[in-house]
């Protein structure tokens, strides 16, 4: 499940699945870029993201953004 939803200043990102899931903690600790990845390249974007998964429960992954003022 994917929903993307944009107000005035913030985009709000949200993807899900009901797949088998991992330990987050242990994916990070593994080395894989993956998750490190996702979480700098929303870091550059001055945003924040949460990743909440459980083995055979499924993921989540919430990523909210500032959107920065149009210039006219």
């Amino acid at each position: 499940d994917v929903r993307l939803a944009c107000s005035t200043n913030e985009l709000d990102l949200r993807v899900s699945d009901t797949g088998t899931g991992f330990d987050v903690e242990s994916a990070l600790k593994s080395g894989g870029m993956g998750l490190s990845s996702m979480r700098e390249r929303v870091r550059l974007i001055n945003g924040t993201i949460s990743i909440d998964s459980k083995p055979l429960r499924g993921t989540t992954i919430h990523v909210r953004a500032p959107l920065a003022p149009t210039i006219n």
